[in-house]
């Protein structure tokens, strides 16, 4: 029996422990969101070579050229924007 009366001292101590925890945790100060800039999938992010929403997947075309994006998917849930490969910087041409 007094393997009982542990266990379940053990599980208050537990409990107590969460609990106290979860109240230091809603006295922090959380910055309010920003909006994001009003970026669409078939733009893309600045300075970003790949891109993608989770359901089209881009990336920019030949210099100067539009970006290349695949098709949605069927059921798809766009999910925030996200930048893949950053762009490659631009190099001066090399004089041989």
């Amino acid at each position: 029996m007094r393997h009982g009366h542990l266990t379940a001292l053990f599980i208050l101590a537990a409990i107590f422990a969460w609990t106290g925890g979860a109240a230091d945790a809603a006295d922090i100060k959380v910055p309010p969101r920003r909006a994001p800039a009003d970026v669409q999938v078939q733009q893309g992010p600045a300075n970003c070579s790949r891109w993608t929403d989770q359901c089209v997947n881009c990336s920019r075309g030949a210099e100067g050229g539009p970006p290349v994006c695949s098709n949605i998917g069927f059921a798809c849930q766009p999910q925030a924007i996200r930048c893949l490969s950053p762009d490659a910087p631009k190099r001066a041409p090399s004089k041989k």
